[in-house]
């Protein structure tokens, strides 16, 4: 090849990846600008805006620290409180009926059962459905309770950027997180009353919790209910 002819091609190449420095070709090294400002005639396109490095930067570190520990020492605190005054129920039936119906009310809110014994009163599941809508305020609430006990910026919560999925992904993951479910024991109390405790793993936000002890008891009630009208 032509060395005079070469030196063109290998002068743009060097534009186009930014090796030459101070001779900037716009439309190669800053297609952005395009974006912004359309040229004389065009339609107008929407703005596109550089991501805050430095917010990105603190999103970045939010989102370790809830991989890190997902927990507050103060959701913690309110959890133990919420499981001693919510956790355990006390039936006048027999253990193998209040088993039964537990398994029942268990498929009438969602929740999908992993592993069960009769002989223990043992009962592993999936947590119950609160519907889409209540999950994804729950979550959001609990995201931003964390980033501000955290001590972190409302800029964390806010999209940076047209790439950037926002609260999503760290909404998502304290949903997720360290796979959350339910846990249920029950006891022979005597031949006719049963007691029932029911547990939430990796449930870290006390209002999800709360209405989720909310959620399971009223299933719990009308399942009883209906036992009691089946029987009589």
């Amino acid at each position: 090849m032509n060395p005079n002819r070469a030196a063109p091609a290998i002068l743009t190449a060097l534009l186009a990846s930014g090796v030459v420095a101070g001779c900037v070709a716009p439309a190669v090294m800053n297609p952005m600008r395009s974006l912004a400002t359309p040229s004389s005639g065009s339609t107008p396109r929407t703005a596109y805006t550089l991501p805050d490095i430095g917010a990105m930067q603190q999103r970045q570190q939010f989102m370790q620290d809830l991989m890190a520990n997902p927990d507050l020492p103060a959701w913690h605190d309110e959890r133990e409180k919420l499981t001693m005054a919510q956790g355990d129920r006390v039936f006048d039936k027999p253990f193998d009926q209040v088993f039964d119906g537990m398994v029942v009310a268990l498929a009438t809110m969602g929740s999908r059962v992993n592993n069960m014994d009769r002989g223990t009163g043992y009962i592993t599941g999936s947590l119950p459905d609160l519907g889409p809508e209540r999950t994804q305020e729950l979550q959001k609430e609990s995201v931003a309770e964390y980033a501000q006990t955290k001590g972190y910026p409302p800029s964390v919560l806010q999209k940076q950027g047209m790439f950037d999925t926002g609260t999503t992904m760290s909404q998502s993951m304290m949903g997720r997180f360290g796979g959350s479910g339910l846990t249920l024991t029950m006891v022979r109390q005597s031949a006719q009353q049963t007691k029932v405790k029911v547990r939430f793993d990796n449930v870290f936000y006390p209002k999800t919790e709360l209405e989720l002890y909310q959620h399971v008891w009223v299933a719990v009630d009308k399942q009883m209910f209906l036992d009691r009208s089946l029987d009589h």
